[in-house]
């Protein structure tokens, strides 16, 4: 009977040592609760790349260990003819890092609008065609261009959860991406004058901006998971990181 009352205990005594290891790998992350995280505080602000010229300091380390494991990037690109503007993306520097969200199939979208005929002279019709590519379906009728995997990134709030069984996914993300137009040329048909413009309505991502929002993620090292939050602000032009936590 004492044996089995060893037997028993020692069978408890192992449930309960796995019981607390699996609450510390895997259990539920309440953003903005510092309970059995690791926080580091920043005041870090990522201005845009311009012109060739890189902005430093853009990389960070979750773990603490030395190794950069995301980047944040922000470029302002673009040209005379197509306007400037800041692109933002958030970089996964390797596979052990992998950013909360969904993963979905994005379609991409092609739709055609015309003006009515209308006449600039005597002799000429003039009919305007405008082509546009965007991740919204704007009529029955778009057709799909492309269907591409990705991952639609959460923008968490304090106080909102999750934990290893929700989705992650290693990879770059727009935080902040641009949407730009150009003419494409003039066609000559019978008295009618076809003039063309070409529209990228780049809407595929949407992270809030001005306000403080966190992102998730899983960090995985010797087979062992942890997770983790950034809070950030997006700004038009730049990334504010204010802190970033990670299970202890």
């Amino acid at each position: 009977m004492k044996q089995l009352s060893f037997f028993v205990m020692a069978l408890l005594l192992v449930a309960s040592i796995a019981s607390c290891k699996k609450d510390t790998t895997n259990g539920k992350v309440v953003f903005g609760d510092s309970k059995g995280m690791s926080v580091t505080p920043y005041d870090s602000t990522f201005y845009p790349e311009q012109y060739g010229h890189f902005s430093w300091g853009n990389t960070v380390d979750l773990n603490g260990d030395g190794q950069d494991d995301v980047q944040f990037h922000s470029e302002n690109i673009g040209s005379a003819g197509l306007g400037h503007d800041v692109v933002t993306t958030l970089n996964c520097l390797d596979e052990n890092v992998a950013l909360l969200g969904d993963i979905i199939n994005q379609e991409y979208y092609y739709h055609v609008d015309s003006t009515p005929p209308h006449t600039e002279d005597s002799i000429w019709w003039v009919i305007g065609v405008y082509k546009t590519y965007t991740c919204e379906r704007i009529a029955e009728t778009d057709s799909v261009v492309s269907t591409t995997e990705k991952l639609s990134l959460y923008a968490n709030n304090a106080n909102d959860s999750f934990d290893n069984n929700d989705t992650f996914m290693s990879t770059a993300v727009f935080l902040k991406n641009r949407s730009y137009s150009y003419p494409a040329g003039t066609e000559n048909g019978d008295h009618v004058l076809y003039h063309y413009e070409i529209n990228y309505k780049n809407d595929c991502d949407f992270f809030p901006m001005d306000e403080a929002k966190y992102i998730g993620f899983k960090l995985t090292e010797n087979d062992q998971s942890r997770l983790g939050w950034m809070k950030v602000i997006l700004h038009h032009d730049y990334v504010e990181l204010l802190e970033t936590a990670i299970q202890k």
